[in-house]
Parts: C-alpha cells; structure tokens; sequence
C-alpha cells in the first residue's frame, strides 16, 4: 500500500504561478488560509503513515510545490498510489455553518469514508454533516480508493479553534491512518 497524500490548494492549484490559499478567514487581525491549516494536516498525517510503515506520496509539501487540481488524480496514480486522502476545509457565508464531511466518489470508497467519518467525529466532537457522494472533484477521480475529508469550516470560531489545536490535530491523522491502513488490510 502506497497512500497519497493531497492538502488541498496551494501553488498553482487553479492557475499556474499564482499560489491559490482556499477559503480564507480574517479575525482579530489574524488570517487563516485553509492551504496552511491542511498542510499542516498533511505532514502530520504523513508522519503517522511513515511511522507505521507505510510509503507516503505527497501532491505537495510545502506552499511553493505545483500542484495543479486536474493533475493531482495523476500524479498520486503514477507515483504508484493505491489510496488517495485528500485534505480540505470548508467555507460558507454564513459563520454559524459548522461541522465535518467526508466525500467519496463511489460505492467502492462508501466504506472508508463512513467510517473516517465516524471516527474523526469521535475526535475532534465536531457535528456530523453525514458522507456526502461526488463524482464531479478532480482529485476523487483517482483510479483507486479515494476520499476528501473536509475537516470543518474555517470561518466557525469552534470549529477553527478545534483545527488549531495541535493536540486534536494529532489525534484526527493517527484516526485517519489507522482507517486508512484498516481499510487497505481488509479482504476486498
């Protein structure tokens, strides 16, 4: 199993040369940009993979790595990946929208992103907003398992804060890699 690794936005995610920070949100002078918060994510989630055994490949390390979106499905797929786990935050006009969702692309990847789901919630004790099927997300049309986990909406004071703390931080990536290596162990 070779497990890839997508923190969503980044340098030349939409237009090339041009650094794409996702949603953003202001407060108290501070702004978060959701590229940061799931780049921090990834590495995490990179480190507890790694420290398992299993091989990591990242569609970015840093905020200066080229990752356009219509490639980041092909790069995971020729870098010989059998999982892809894409990292996301969510954003809405409305600062009061909270919670955590998983997307999936097909009957194939319900299982993984059901029970991501689960286990996340028990983590971070965000509201569910259920698993949610899309089959229309360049990075979901992976030739493999594939989910994007959004893990909470940027602009809700609560759910922010929980996506700061390092220590759910580092509970939700060694929740999400233990799914992932479960889910990849598990007879077809």
């Amino acid at each position: 199993m070779k497990v890839c690794i997508d923190p969503g936005h980044g340098m030349s995610n939409r237009q090339m040369g041009i650094f794409d920070p996702g949603a953003t949100h202001v407060e108290n002078g501070f702004l978060f940009r959701e590229a940061d918060i799931a780049l921090r994510y990834g590495l995490a989630l990179k480190d507890a993979l790694r420290a398992s055994g299993v091989e990591v490949f990242m569609t970015r390390d840093d905020a200066t790595d080229h990752a356009p979106v219509g490639r980041r499905a092909t790069m995971a797929r020729n870098a010989g990946c059998t999982v892809l786990v894409s990292l996301h935050l969510n954003d809405f006009d409305d600062d009061s929208a909270n919670g955590l969702e998983v997307l999936f692309r097909d009957a194939d990847d319900r299982s993984l992103a059901q029970r991501l789901q689960s286990e996340l919630l028990e983590v971070t004790g965000l509201r569910d907003r259920k698993i949610k099927q899309r089959n229309d997300l360049a990075v979901l049309k992976f030739d493999g398992t594939a989910v994007l986990i959004e893990l909470g909406f940027i602009a809700n004071d609560g759910d922010r804060a929980k996506l700061l703390d390092a220590q759910i931080r580092d509970a939700a990536v060694h929740r999400i890699a233990a799914v992932v290596m479960a889910h990849a162990a598990a007879p077809a």
